[in-house]
């Protein structure tokens, strides 16, 4: 181990109901190393998409010695005798980061989570989850003057959404029959899963998306996609295919819906099961295809090497804004992989290229009855796009991370204890620390 890096904190990130302790992984690894580690979970004043409040008392965090911090004042306590700060990646910490620069910590995050993004916030070194992400970061300070660190400072190691600590979160069916069982779902059919947006959460999205259309205009945009999400769930049930329902995790969050209310949404199609989240591993093992319109999880499906169908996303176009371009960063083939090899489709604005097909609504059950055939493609098909967006298949990206921590207190403490001392003896730094204050957050 290293003899110089001796206790770090560790911020959570984005709370997933369907893996909540991925980050203690990096705990454990760094802890087997030797570093003491003190892991803090923000509240929702610091981060939206943190764990509710009413979870403070969660026994695997408590047994983990997890501290909770609301606001700056706690987070500066946290940090105290720590000698790095490490973030598990989100997009509001560039204030924290900017902190810890001010108390003499240096920082780096790492990825704990699918889709596209990923927030340098002013840290020295991004662990980012592939290729396709060192691009984003590139184009987003290029066009938004988002921060950025060099370039030696980004290090591809992947994404630890899908790794698990097996004694906190196993596969719970042993078997694909038995999963079967526990949703009624027929074990002689295959399984598709649809990926829909969430219902509350979109619907205001529009509404800020097209922020000069009227009520009227963003109610009918909305509704679209609702009616054309009906129109495959019944079309699922036409091709004789069982159907779960994956809701968006922002479903689960309750910060921007009602979970119950999206639970109760999905009811007018009952030969739709949705998905437990604490099953969401289970589905990915044992599903068969996955489909949606505006859903980037055929980044998880094609993880997982399963195809998916994006079926009429050409009808309906994104915003024009800024954050849709990076869409267009990939450097796959465009289109669904069906045509890699053949005519390449450019054929869906909210997702470039992905394992699978392409249909519309009235053809799915032809396109469905016609699986795998219609759905294949090839072992260099799924290593390319897997290091197009995740960098790595191979469940170590953990490892890694730890690997890269360690070396950069290595490289950084010396210079950054200097800036520390420096910080001690020159309170009008200090001073200046103590006015900063989260626009909604107090002293608590």
């Amino acid at each position: 181990m290293s003899a110089s890096l001796q206790r770090v904190l560790l911020i959570t990130g984005r709370y997933l109901a369907e893996n909540p302790y991925r980050e203690l992984l990096i705990k454990r690894l760094l802890e087997r190393r030797g570093v003491e580690v003190k892991l803090a979970v923000p509240g929702r004043g610091l981060n939206k998409g943190a764990m509710l409040d009413e979870m403070e008392h969660d026994s695997v965090f408590k047994e983990a010695g997890a501290i909770r911090i609301h606001g700056e004042w706690e987070f500066r306590k946290s940090m105290r005798n720590c000698q790095m700060v490490i973030f598990s990646v989100w997009r509001s910490y560039g204030p924290l980061v900017s902190l810890a620069h001010a108390e003499g910590r240096p920082t780096l995050n790492f990825c704990a989570t699918s889709g596209l993004d990923h927030w340098s916030n002013g840290v020295e070194r991004c662990l980012i989850r592939s290729p396709f992400t060192r691009r984003l970061l590139q184009h987003e300070h290029d066009t938004m003057g988002m921060p950025i660190p060099p370039e030696d400072q980004i290090r591809v190691v992947g994404s630890i959404q899908y790794e698990y600590p097996e004694d906190l979160h196993p596969m719970v069916f042993p078997d694909r029959a038995s999963f079967c069982r526990h949703y009624g779902l027929d074990p002689e059919r295959p399984i598709a899963v649809l990926f829909p947006k969430g219902i509350q959460s979109f619907h205001k999205k529009v509404a800020l998306w097209f922020q000069d259309w009227n009520k009227d205009q963003v109610d009918r945009y909305n509704q679209w996609f609702l009616d054309k999400y009906g129109e495959i769930c019944v079309k699922v049930k036409e091709s004789g295919y069982n159907l779960l329902i994956k809701m968006h995790p922002m479903a689960y969050a309750a910060y921007n819906c009602d979970t119950e209310f999206e639970f109760q949404y999905w009811q007018q199609y009952p030969w739709g099961k949705v998905l437990a989240v604490r099953h969401t591993r289970d589905m990915y093992h044992y599903a068969d295809v996955g489909v949606g319109i505006t859903t980037h999880s055929s980044l998880d499906m094609g993880y997982f090497k399963k195809p998916f169908i994006y079926i009429d996303s050409d009808i309906m176009a994104p915003p024009n804004l800024p954050a849709f371009d990076t869409i267009q960063l990939g450097r796959l083939t465009p289109g669904p992989s069906t045509h890699w090899h053949t005519q390449p489709m450019t054929v869906n604005p909210w997702f470039r290229s992905w394992l699978g097909a392409f249909c519309r609504a009235k053809d799915l059950p032809d396109v469905l009855a016609n699986a795998p055939t219609s759905l294949a493609f090839t072992e260099a098909d799924w290593k390319q796009f897997v290091a197009e967006y995740w960098g790595m298949h191979d469940n170590q990206a953990s490892e890694r991370i730890v690997e890269e921590i360690m070396a950069f207190g290595e490289e950084t403490l010396a210079s950054w204890s200097r800036r520390l001392s420096w910080r001690r003896w020159h309170g009008a730094l200090l001073d200046g620390v103590e006015r900063w204050r989260y626009p909604d957050q107090g002293r608590r």
